[in-house]
């Protein structure tokens, strides 16, 4: 025998109370001598044995009733016989699987969920008001089982929508033995139902499963476990999808021409022929295109689109095509449209000459239609400053990016200023040159947000800038990891052979960035999982991840290892990379203009500048968030948002004010 409530057992002890008030106050007599006492001696003796018994029986039973009660509320189970079908009451807990493939449903049958429902509701029409349901959804299982009546819940299994993402199966069974030890009544059910998809049974599962009958034996009585199957009626159901929406443009800038692709998967063995697919802006459809996909295989559809207003827009794409799943034929994604990207180039050496000066070709590159005197607006707008401005100017404006052509030293406040522009989300780029100090660069620079250091130590010049120009060095391959040079190569394998080094400068990484970036990456070529799979869509359409991305770390302030996106024929760093709490800081070996290398002279040298310009300023912010990604939101944009906010309710009420 064990007890539901088998604390409440020891309230027994309270048969203690009238025991004790018995014994404190025990009828007391005294003894007078009379004569005539022995005539009444028989009559006494059998009386006095009557109100013995009497006051025993009463003693008992004022002692029997706290006991009694006591054993009444721990709820005693006797667990050596079983009560006849039907007739005790009982525990049903029931773990629902409500991810988008319980959505999916055969030709001209119904859905999985459906089929769950009609199931469910077939089962808890054979319970009775006694007993208890404990139900748990699959997109809530870190939240407390919800308890109720068979009425309740079958009210709410009806209300249920598939619309959840995949969820290791393991957790699901640690929530249900986890609300079954806390149940109210002695005899407990399981139910798990779900499709029992591959991408939900891992590693994790199998551990879970094999500790599963040791620890139902530590419950009394032991429960019963049931996995209900709801897809193996359908082995395959064909299905395509929109996998991912993606910007394959370092930034978005409004009236820029800007591309974008989507992934479409076809989870079939039939290949698709003349899909329809359908690209749209806040709503708007674009002209539709055809897009082929051959069985269990991807395909990608590409857009080329300008949008001429700044600001955060919705960007959807959908497959006109009846499948199993009809919702995961469209996916959505935030795009941030900036508006022109403000840089400020500080000229360490400034000329009135054409050409002459520091930072003339990175200007003219980073702004060719201002320069040619186009009409057609430049992605990036420049402003060349010189070292002593650059204090002012931040005070000033907000620049995305500060680049630092040769500049030969900077005071303690410029240091001071920059570092906390970097450390704020800022980017720096440095460019080297005959001038600069590499003393001055070595040292770390620090303000109110923290510390700043380059990605690399400045060494010595290795070659003679000033002597004659032959070529002794060329720039070797681009790293592939780095997405925004990757266009450089789209139409040349080698667009920078031809560029000539005389001179560059000896960059020494740090013990933690001596590994080459492409150890870093993750392969893009990651295959998609099982085609079937259909929740496997959630974790296939996150991006992989590349030396880019680990360079952009939206929502960590941590500095990340120096990375080389470019090197010397010789093999040393050419261009090194990293992040600096919120933003980063890239550094050449050689400067901008062409007193060193050929590269400025190239026309590889406008896209490469534009590219590295247009990621710096578009890994800012993240507009689109996975599901389950954390969301790292700065107290300072709270403290903005409630001064405005302030502010507009001041403007309100003085508005008010004078309209009385």
């Amino acid at each position: 025998m064990t007890f539901v409530n088998a604390l409440l057992a020891f309230g027994a002890f309270a048969f203690t109370i009238p025991l004790a008030i018995h014994l404190l106050h025990r009828s007391r007599f005294t003894t007078i001598d009379w004569g005539a006492w022995h005539l009444l001696d028989s009559v006494i003796r059998i009386n006095r044995r009557r109100m013995q018994i009497t006051n025993l029986l009463l003693l008992l039973l004022r002692c029997a009733i706290p006991i009694l009660l006591a054993f009444c509320l721990a709820r005693p189970v006797l667990t050596g016989f079983h009560a006849l079908p039907g007739d005790a009451s009982r525990t049903l807990v029931i773990v629902i699987d409500d991810s988008r493939s319980m959505a999916a449903a055969a030709e001209g049958q119904l859905s999985r969920m459906d089929m769950l429902k009609q199931g469910l509701s077939d089962l808890l029409r054979d319970m009775t008001r006694r007993d208890e349901i404990m139900l748990i959804q699959a997109s809530a299982v870190d939240s407390p089982p919800a308890t109720m009546g068979a009425a309740d819940a079958l009210e709410r299994i009806r209300g249920l929508r598939a619309e959840g993402g995949p969820v290791e199966l393991a957790r699901l069974v640690d929530a249900a033995v986890a609300a079954a030890e806390q149940s109210s009544h002695a005899q407990r059910s399981i139910v798990i139902a779900s499709d029992f998809q591959s991408c939900n049974v891992g590693q994790a599962t199998s551990r879970s499963l094999e500790g599963l009958s040791a620890r139902m034996k530590e419950v009394d009585p032991v429960a019963t476990v049931n996995f209900w199957n709801i897809g193996d009626a359908e082995a395959s159901m064909p299905n395509i999808s929109v996998d991912s929406v993606a910007v394959d443009s370092p930034a978005v800038v409004a009236g820029r021409s800007s591309q974008l692709s989507a992934r479409i998967r076809n989870a079939s063995d039939i290949p698709l022929r003349d899909l329809r697919v359908i690209w749209s802006i806040d709503g708007v459809a674009l002209p539709s295109r055809l897009v082929d996909v051959e069985a269990n295989a991807s395909a990608t559809s590409r857009l080329s689109h300008r949008i001429d207003e700044p600001g955060v827009h919705e960007v959807t794409v959908s497959v006109e095509h009846a499948d199993s799943l009809a919702a995961d034929n469209r996916r959505s994604v935030a795009v941030d449209v900036m508006r022109e990207i403000q840089v400020l180039i500080v000229d360490g050496k400034p000329s009135r000459q054409p050409l002459e000066g520091q930072a003339d070709f990175l200007a003219i590159a980073l702004s060719p239609f201002a320069f040619g005197g186009d009409d057609q607006p430049d992605s990036v707008k420049t402003t060349v400053k010189q070292s002593n401005q650059i204090v002012k100017t931040l005070e000033e404006s907000a620049p995305e990016i500060i680049i630092l052509a040769n500049v030969r030293t900077l005071k303690e406040d410029e240091r001071k200023a920059i570092a906390s522009f970097v450390l704020q989300g800022g980017s720096l780029i440095v460019f080297d040159g005959n001038d600069l100090k590499s003393d001055d660069y070595n040292l770390t620079w620090t303000c109110d947000q923290g510390s700043l250091e380059l990605p690399a130590v400045l060494g010595d010049v290795v070659g003679d800038p000033k002597a004659e120009r032959k070529a002794k060095w060329r720039i070797g391959e681009i790293n592939p990891q780095y997405a925004p040079w990757n266009l450089l190569t789209a139409s040349d394998q080698q667009p920078l052979s031809e560029v000539e080094i005389y001179a560059y400068r000896q960059l020494e990484l740090p013990p933690s960035g001596q590994d080459d970036a492409t150890n870093q990456a993750v392969d893009d070529r990651t295959a998609a999982g099982d085609p079937n799979n259909v929740d496997s869509v959630a974790s296939s359409a996150t991006p992989t991840a590349t030396t880019s991305d680990s360079l952009r770390g939206v929502g960590n302030d941590d500095p990340s290892p120096s990375v080389v996106l470019l090197k010397v024929s010789d093999g040393n760093p050419l261009v090194v990379a990293s992040k600096r709490g919120r933003g980063h800081v890239y550094q050449f070996a050689i400067p901008c203009n062409a007193s060193w290398t050929t590269l400025p002279l190239r026309m590889v040298f406008l896209p490469m500048m534009q590219q590295m310009v247009l990621d710096l300023a578009g890994c800012r912010k993240a507009t689109t968030l996975s599901v389950g990604q954390p969301i790292a939101i700065p107290i300072e944009e709270f403290s903005a948002l409630a001064e405005s906010s302030m502010d507009a309710s001041v403007s309100a009420s003085k508005n008010a004010s004078k309209d009385s």
